[in-house]
């Protein structure tokens, strides 16, 4: 196992982002400075995935939403590729605002979108076709989060955009939804990655094209199955389904398969392999055979700060 600890991205990043509070108390004498980053874990099926960001509304009880203006440089919004930011890397779209400590209701993104015009949030896909993103309303509410009162904090807004992204159903558009993106404090993050066995891809079809991992939450879990949406209807799902909290593709370079996820909570988790991930609708059970191979599942700890390996190879009888 290695272990490493994670760098803040200010450190490593020059960062020209810039930032207005607005609708917040002018004294700092009782305020927290945040920082706010984005991350991705990997899409396979596209080129880019830009996202244009103008504004971070926060929700507190007892007072005014306070809306934090979001700008790059000269422009007046942060436009970031997030396939640019995988596998434990991130981008910083506000740097060290002050905020009041304690727990905030909701975060929502002002997404940029086809509705003020176009080349602020879309999809290239791999054929080089460039897709509308459309956010309804042009908000995306990702829910609470807790500011303490030690130090800098930073957290990550984190898209797995195998389930947050749905291509509409003529796929003249794409759409982003909360489902898949979670607020993640830095302070207690870790990430796993490995190797995978080429000789377990064993499935039909392209051989590259249908390799994921799954990464699921806890311990001796029932029955693993595919992503789906829970707050949709779902039909012959099967007693006791445990679903992912992320996945993604194996990555070829070469002679060298892996796998990475970045900001994970810590925690206890399974991971499994399956060579039959093509076909997985974001939305709906699919009824997918996770592990397959039957025995390419691992249960993992993970740790804050730390970099855990979990290999995937044949075993042979």
């Amino acid at each position: 196992m290695q272990h490493f600890k994670f760098i803040p991205l200010s450190m490593l990043i020059g960062s020209s982002l810039l930032l207005t509070a607005c609708g917040g108390s002018d004294s700092k004498s009782n305020t927290t400075k945040v920082s706010f980053a984005v991350a991705d874990a990997p899409v396979d099926d596209a080129e880019k995935v830009v996202i244009a960001v103008d504004a971070i509304e926060l929700v507190k009880e007892g007072q005014d939403n306070i809306l934090l203006d979001v700008k790059d440089g000269d422009l007046e919004y942060a436009q970031v590729d997030l396939k640019q930011f995988q596998g434990g890397d991130s981008k910083i779209i506000l740097d060290e605002t002050e905020l009041e400590p304690g727990q905030y209701k909701n975060l929502i993104l002002h997404v940029l979108d086809e509705s003020v015009g176009d080349n602020y949030s879309y999809v290239k896909e791999l054929d080089g076709d460039e897709i509308s993103m459309k956010q309804p309303s042009q908000k995306l509410k990702l829910g609470g989060f807790e500011v303490s009162s030690q130090g800098v904090q930073r957290f990550t807004i984190h898209f797995d955009l195998r389930t947050a992204l749905v291509q509409n159903q003529n796929g003249q558009r794409y759409n982003l939804k909360p489902h898949g993106v979670t607020i993640i404090d830095n302070e207690t993050v870790a990430s796993l990655s490995g190797m995978v066995d080429p000789n377990l891809f064993t499935c039909i079809g392209d051989e590259n094209e249908g390799n994921f991992v799954y990464l699921y939450p806890g311990h001796s879990l029932p029955v693993l199955v595919d992503n789906y949406d829970a707050s949709t209807v779902q039909t012959d799902l099967p007693e006791g389904a445990v679903s992912p909290a992320s996945s993604t593709a194996v990555v070829i370079n070469g002679n060298d398969y892996s796998y990475a996820f970045g900001f994970i909570p810590e925690g206890d988790y399974t991971v499994a392999f399956t060579c039959s991930g093509l076909n997985d609708d974001e939305a709906l059970y699919d009824g997918l055979i996770i592990p397959n191979p039957t025995m390419q599942m691992y249960e993992v700890m993970l740790s804050d700060d730390v970099d855990t390996v979990q290999n995937f190879e044949e075993i042979l009888p």
